[in-house]
């Protein structure tokens, strides 16, 4: 459990809203607008993602758990240290400004 924990969160969560698009579009050409403005809004932030990380160590007891492997006591040295790391990135973050014509809330007529 240890290593699997460690291993979604060293290669990300896919959000569903990752294949986003406009019509016709690509899939996945309209996500990072629509993170930003999301971020911008305050609606889902970096510092949501690490109350996240921090709430999951917390339920699952993560700092109490002994007897692992080396291997998965890296993994939880790695897990526990996470929220902290993933706090400061956050904080360095700058979100633009950028306004973006989202199709469905402004349509061409």
């Amino acid at each position: 459990m240890m290593l699997a924990f460690q291993y979604m969160m060293k290669h990300k969560i896919v959000m569903p809203a990752y294949h986003l698009r406009h019509s016709f579009e690509e899939k996945g050409t309209l996500f990072s607008q629509f993170s930003t403005v999301a971020q911008r809004a305050g609606v889902y932030t970096g510092f949501d993602y690490v109350d996240i990380i921090k709430k999951l160590n917390e339920t699952w007891a993560i700092d109490k758990i002994t007897g692992l492997t080396d291997e998965a006591e890296k993994a939880r040295e790695y897990l526990l240290k996470l929220p902290e790391r993933m706090y400061r990135i956050t904080e360095r973050i700058v979100v633009p400004d950028t306004k973006y014509p989202f199709k469905w809330l402004n349509p061409i007529s």
